[in-house]
């Protein structure tokens, strides 16, 4: 997701973003201990990703103070 993407969401739908992706991340987790991953650089990606909608929520919060 990219950062022009985020910049268009709510900050209900950052937090509703960033469980799924905490979610997607587990899933991850699960699977690579049990199988292996086919496409292991998704795990950085969707870290990357939570950090910008985390960095895009505290702008938020800064806006509105």
């Amino acid at each position: 997701m990219k950062m022009t993407d985020i910049k268009s969401l709510s900050a209900t739908d950052v937090d509703n973003k960033i469980e799924e992706i905490k979610k997607e991340l587990f899933d991850f987790r699960i699977e690579k201990a049990t199988s292996g991953v086919e496409k292991p650089h998704l795990k950085t990606e969707k870290k990357k990703t939570i950090a910008r909608l985390l960095t895009h929520k505290n702008q938020l919060k800064r806006s509105e103070a």
